[in-house]
């Protein structure tokens, strides 16, 4: 639970992974196919992160605590302020990382058509390359964040390392980009060995477990490498495993139904959890704080149980319905039709 927000660079390059696969040819310079990416990008995260915080404003305005800074959260902008109190502490905690999400889907319609053509000109060595380019971005960052003593700063210093290598949506770039990058090697043809595939599945996620559950305490440099830059490599090649040996133990794990379903719902359960711990009047720290008794364990099994429950109704009765909704109100340009195409109609 304390290392929870290690899974943030996970998202993040999962997401790259994820819209290359799916859109490896797109290109600014197809309009009516970049307004549909937009739209159905749009459609996919916004109407329940709006639901959740109307919900929030009319919980606020219930209890007569003030509306700060609204306009940034509806836009989805916040997380690059500089002041902790919006950027992550109001509202709805986790939207910060709608924020950068959103800052991602702007860019990958530039960034891809450059990815395809460094895949297509130099291959593997040229799409591995860039993933050890990013990663090197993410190493200088920490280094520079360690050395100038900004990374032990206050999470509330608009300097901190909190606020510029976890929050801010620019060093997240890099994760995003290996993301990409790893889709490349997939659509090349990258296979594993289903053996081979697992014993890697094993050792990232013990290597994962391990270094999480030691915690940022032992060393200074630790801290600021938590934020993403320490997740990376093994986060990449579970990614990478995962996807090129769907017969491996931890493939088939997560091809169930039950996961599938709670995969499905994921987005629902994070856009939702912390206001419902909320009502519950829990918090982490409340409950790690807690006599480790066995009516702790089984209150906090309550509580993610409840969790599970509303972010599953939230996904089936909100987040789905609105994306419909939204692709079908929104009109999609229809392509111009030249002179070319209208003689094949014809013919």
């Amino acid at each position: 639970m304390q290392s929870g927000y290690i899974g943030v660079p996970l998202f993040f390059m999962l997401s790259g992974l994820v819209l290359a696969w799916n859109y490896s040819t797109l290109t600014i310079s197809s309009p009516s196919r970049l307004w549909r990416f937009y739209v159905a990008r749009i459609a996919r995260v916004m109407p329940l992160y709006w639901v959740v915080l109307i919900y929030l404003v009319l919980q606020r305005a219930a209890h007569g605590v003030p509306q700060e800074s609204l306009w940034r959260h509806l836009l989805a902008i916040q997380a690059w302020s500089g002041d902790y109190a919006i950027g992550q502490a109001s509202y709805n905690p986790p939207g910060w990382s709608i924020c950068v999400e959103l800052f991602l889907y702007a860019v990958f319609p530039f960034a891809v058509p450059l990815v395809a053509l460094l895949s297509k000109r130099f291959g593997v060595a040229g799409l591995l390359g860039l993933i050890g380019f990013a990663f090197a971005v993410q190493v200088f960052l920490v280094a520079l964040f360690t050395a100038e003593g900004w990374a032990f700063l206050s999470v509330k210093d608009p300097s901190s390392g909190h606020r510029w290598l976890y929050r801010n949506p620019l060093p997240r770039l890099s994760e995003f980009v290996i993301g990409v990058s790893l889709a490349f090697l997939l659509l090349r043809g990258f296979k594993l060995r289903t053996r081979v595939a697992g014993g890697v599945q094993a050792l990232c996620v013990v290597v994962v477990l391990v270094v999480a559950a030691a915690g940022p305490a032992h060393a200074k440099w630790m801290l600021p490498a938590f934020y993403g830059a320490m997740w990376t490599l093994p986060f990449a090649v579970l990614l990478l495993a995962l996807a090129a040996a769907p017969g491996a133990w931890l493939s088939r794990f997560f091809a169930t139904r039950a996961l599938v379903t709670l995969g499905t719902a994921s987005y629902a359960v994070y856009l939702t959890h912390r206001p419902l711990l909320s009502f519950l009047g829990k918090d982490r720290g409340s409950m790690l704080d807690h006599p480790a008794t066995w009516a702790a364990y089984a209150g906090v099994l309550v509580v993610a149980a409840l969790c599970l429950l509303i972010g599953e109704g939230a996904h089936r009765l909100i987040e789905v319905p609105a994306r419909r909704l939204v692709l079908r109100l929104v009109p999609r340009p229809r392509p111009a039709v030249t002179e070319r195409t209208t003689s094949e109609v014809s013919a």
